[in-house]
């Protein structure tokens, strides 16, 4: 946790919790959709948030773990260094 934002991961997750309510309803035509609309809209956040060379180490990381097999939690807030060995 940041000392910056001390309620950073309480915020994630209440953050995740409300994305997850929001798919739960969209029309059902447009639920098969949801994840890769976000993970549009994730790709482009993070890369502005730290910049596209740090964004492309987060989702290398990530596709290791999902490769592996380590599917993130949907409901709980992770860090991806938590997987790094």
């Amino acid at each position: 946790m940041s000392t910056r934002h001390p309620d950073r991961v309480a915020d994630l997750q209440r953050a995740m919790q409300i994305i997850s309510d929001a798919v739960a309803d969209l029309p059902a035509e447009c639920r098969d959709l949801a994840g890769n609309a976000l993970l549009n809209i994730t790709a482009e956040a993070v890369a502005q948030d730290v910049g596209c060379v740090e964004a492309g180490r987060i989702f290398a990381r990530l596709a290791d773990l999902l490769a592996r097999g380590l599917q993130p939690p949907a409901r709980e807030a992770i860090t991806i260094s938590a997987f790094d060995a």
